[in-house]
């Protein structure tokens, strides 16, 4: 015989079980972030946009059954915020503007409902908050949103804790329209797959086409050239993206900056998560 369905107050006092299990695993979860934050010490970073990435990979891609691949994205960008919160100080500076205005939206998503966000009304504005400490994130635009505002130019020099880029949002792909990057005074935090950036210094100008060529001979893979700054007589920089995210020691560097001569320098700068593909729901 076929087993009577269950009553409704019955299937309430599952979902009620249910969520005392999920209740207790957050409190579980909070007590470790607790404990992370003590293992790391005093001056660890409290936001890891590789970590998060990876989790969120992680968890998309075991999901199933009907709930949407982005509830669960929203869910966990949630949790691991709070994670960082409780972990020390969490505050970020949005410039105005930044991804076509929709900035603060993006940020509210990626940061969660409780994080503080600072409103800067320009980007110069946002990397002062930065500099004097008033935050420890700061959202921009994208470098091709902004050609006349050069923000990464000094990226990757200065400081013990150069600046460096961190990541993209939205984290997903098809999310929302418009996009901003998140950057900041921490090492950039590599995940399983990442593209990256470098700001490239030549005493020359140099075309595009040469700078790819020299830098893929190198081994580096350009996805393409977001920004640049031509002084007519004193040389050029150029933002590049990468296909990969390149550290600092990378061997390839020294090749690319020998291949465009003298007084040329490669400046890895971070770069970001590659954007999750969510299943269509």
């Amino acid at each position: 015989m076929t087993e009577p369905s269950k009553s409704l107050d019955e299937l309430r006092r599952e979902i009620d079980a249910l969520d005392d299990s999920i209740h207790d695993a957050l409190i579980a979860r909070s007590e470790i972030s607790l404990a992370v934050r003590a293992s790391k010490g005093p001056g660890g970073p409290t936001f890891r946009a590789g970590r998060e990435a990876d989790v969120l990979r992680r968890l998309v891609a075991r999901h199933r059954g009907r709930l949407p691949h982005l509830v669960i994205v929203q869910l966990w960008r949630e949790i691991m915020s709070a994670s960082s919160r409780l972990q020390g100080p969490f505050t970020v500076a949005v410039a105005a503007g930044a991804a076509g205005g929709a900035a603060l939206d993006l940020a509210r998503d990626h940061f969660g409902a409780l994080t503080t966000l600072q409103q800067a009304s320009s980007i110069a504005q946002a990397m002062n908050a930065l500099a004097e400490e008033r935050a420890i994130l700061a959202v921009v635009p994208l470098p091709e949103d902004v050609p006349d505002e050069p923000w990464w130019r000094g990226f990757g020099l200065g400081s013990s804790r150069p600046l460096n880029i961190l990541s993209r949002i939205p984290i997903t792909a098809n999310l929302r329209s418009g996009a901003a990057l998140i950057v900041g005074r921490q090492p950039f935090d590599a995940s399983s797959a990442d593209h990256g950036f470098a700001v490239v210094e030549t005493r020359d100008e140099i075309s595009q086409a040469r700078l790819r060529t020299s830098l893929e001979k190198a081994g580096l893979r350009v996805i393409g050239f977001p920004a640049a700054i031509d002084d007519p007589g004193a040389g050029s920089l150029q933002l590049v993206e990468f296909l990969e995210a390149v550290a600092p020691t990378d061997p390839r560097l020294a090749v690319a900056a020998e291949t465009l001569g003298s007084g040329s320098q490669l400046r890895p700068i971070g770069g970001y998560a590659v954007p999750l593909e969510l299943p269509r729901s």
